[in-house]
């Protein structure tokens, strides 16, 4: 069995019933004194204030398997560790250690819940035998308001935290980005099993320089397919037959567009209220499928009135500028979408676009609203 001991006035106790907050039973087993002088955030301290710190503390040892804190605890205390090395851990759903930081004599852990009263956000566990110490919020808050150094070195603990994290949230999206590139490798090989290149040597020349890099790369690719046939198909119509009719094609193309998206919502069982929101949520599936240049931005969403910012970049504005078409266009160009939405369901209402930017290469911010 494995203990911890809680070292107050020179006993020992037992780490079970030692825990900050908890009752405690006592042993004879006289300790000697020990000092935060080597903790990292106290160093500033003159050895007088430093005593003073030390006497509103709890020792505590701590081995290997006994908890030091534990995620989601409610506890605020803020820890010092003495002496020895612990481990700062998160746990997935499935136990797994999904993140960890290690810890050395002198640092401090512990103190995020004594500054905003929320729950523990990890665990911490000894990796050898420990001697910490550990100091109730508020006296820890009553230092950082009367010690501005020590305040000083906790700020700039914090924002090595964050740095810290942050690299980690970078490296895991990374991480994230190249199993899922392979992943698109070999699904795209797959579909692509078929095809036979004149030697190796130019397949590897083709795929290394033309092969979709990522998901995002490939839906990028295809949107300006899409694009192209949209802006080259106008600028034939209007050669022909004019620009009015390049226009009215212009409206037409989105007006079909949107009764296409709004067939194809309801087939994938996406709930279609029979009211103004149903308009925008045709709109936000066919950006998450077929136009990934957009953003959005829900600002109104009720049966009578519901309201969507849509920015990012226009595919289609970028084809027509590239053309010189556009000053033969009609904008906002979604206008016939959201009807074509709208017409397929069945509902009655109007459609108003307030252009807020048609810029350059494309850059594009209107807010759309559907009344009833």
């Amino acid at each position: 069995m494995s203990f911890a001991y809680t070292i107050t006035s020179c006993e020992l106790l037992s780490a079970r019933q030692s825990k900050p907050g908890t009752g405690m039973t006592q042993s004879s087993v006289a300790e000697p004194k020990h000092s935060l002088a080597g903790v990292a955030i106290l160093k500033s301290l003159p050895a007088e204030r430093l005593k003073r710190v030390e006497q509103s503390c709890s020792w505590l040892r701590y081995e290997p398997g006994e908890p030091i804190v534990e995620y989601l605890d409610r506890s605020d205390d803020v820890f010092f560790l003495v002496s020895g090395e612990a481990r700062v851990i998160v746990y997935s759903m499935a136990g797994k250690v999904v993140s960890f930081h290690d810890l050395g004599p002198g640092d401090m852990f512990g103190e995020l819940p004594a500054i905003d009263g929320r729950p523990r956000s990890a665990s911490v566990e000894p990796r050898t035998s420990c001697l910490v110490t550990s100091m109730k919020s508020a006296p820890f808050l009553d230092l950082l308001q009367a010690e501005p150094s020590v305040l000083e070195a906790v700020l700039r603990q914090l924002v090595g935290t964050i740095r810290r994290l942050s690299t980690r949230v970078y490296e895991f999206s990374a991480a994230i980005m190249a199993v899922a590139g392979r992943k698109l490798y070999a699904e795209m090989q797959n579909i692509r099993a078929k095809d036979i290149y004149p030697d190796e040597e130019v397949k590897a020349h083709l795929v290394e320089k033309t092969f979709p890099k990522s998901a995002e790369d490939m839906t990028l690719k295809l949107s300006n397919v899409t694009a192209a046939f949209y802006g080259l198909t106008l600028a034939n119509v209007g050669e022909r037959f004019g620009w009015k009719e390049a226009d009215a094609v212009s409206k037409s193309v989105f007006r079909r567009l949107g009764q296409l998206k709004t067939k194809e919502a309801l087939e994938l069982g996406v709930n279609l209220p029979r009211d103004s929101r149903a308009p925008i949520l045709v709109f936000i599936t066919a950006v998450h499928s077929a136009s990934p240049e957009y953003n959005f931005e829900v600002l109104e969403y009720l049966p009578d009135e519901a309201t969507i910012r849509v920015f990012g970049i226009s595919r289609y504005d970028r084809i027509a500028k590239a053309l010189n078409i556009e000053r033969h266009l009609t904008w906002p160009e979604l206008l016939p979408f959201f009807e074509g939405a709208a017409d397929e369901l069945s509902i009655k209402c109007k459609v108003n676009g307030e252009l807020k930017e048609l810029g350059e290469q494309g850059r594009y911010e209107c807010i759309y609203r559907v009344t009833r």
